[in-house]
């Protein structure tokens, strides 16, 4: 698997942003920073593609934020909504593949997806997912970005109008520290 530490391989800017806070955050937290710690005025540029997910059971994830970018892009606003993998099987959307293993890793995955919107319009779009702790220390939250790179096409099935349709070129974003990495 391939390393996405540097942040050279990215092709958004909002990525590399992100991902730098990020590090910056590991570093003065000592590994996974806690949802706390995260203030998103320090990152003020990404949060138009910035996306916050809670888990809130095995089998069942909250949409905490998503920003203004998806419903501009018309894909469906999901804040606030609740989504479970029963009711997601049918779909056989990969989002509770890339949550799962950013959080049971614990790990950031930065990828390439695309999404399909209300009108069946697809696009190839950048992601980058990061974890989050609880006050308890138990990675709970996943946040990142989506920036578009191109249009696919239209679909001519029924639309899913929903942020990841399918994964590719999938890079794990290990989580290390001055300390280890000097080791």
């Amino acid at each position: 698997m391939q390393d996405a530490r540097n942040t050279k391989t990215r092709t958004s800017q909002q990525a590399q942003e992100l991902l730098a806070y990020w590090n910056k955050l590991v570093e003065a937290e000592g590994g996974i920073p806690a949802r706390s710690a995260f203030d998103p005025i320090a990152v003020p540029s990404v949060l138009p593609s910035f996306f916050l997910v809670e888990r809130v059971g095995a089998d069942t994830y909250r949409f905490r934020l998503q920003g203004t970018d998806y419903t501009e892009r018309s894909v469906s606003d999901l804040t606030g909504v609740v989504i479970e993998r029963h009711q997601m099987a049918d779909v056989g959307s990969p989002i509770f593949s890339v949550l799962d293993r950013v959080l049971d890793t614990p790990c950031g995955l930065q990828l390439t997806g695309v999404e399909q919107n209300e009108q069946g319009r697809q696009l190839l779009v950048e992601y980058v997912a990061l974890p989050l702790t609880d006050d308890a220390g138990t990675p709970r939250f996943v946040m990142g970005c989506a920036s578009p790179l191109t249009t696919l096409g239209y679909d001519d099935t029924e639309s899913l109008h929903i942020p990841l349709v399918e994964v590719s070129d999938l890079r794990e974003i290990p989580i290390t520290t001055k300390k280890e990495g000097a080791a």
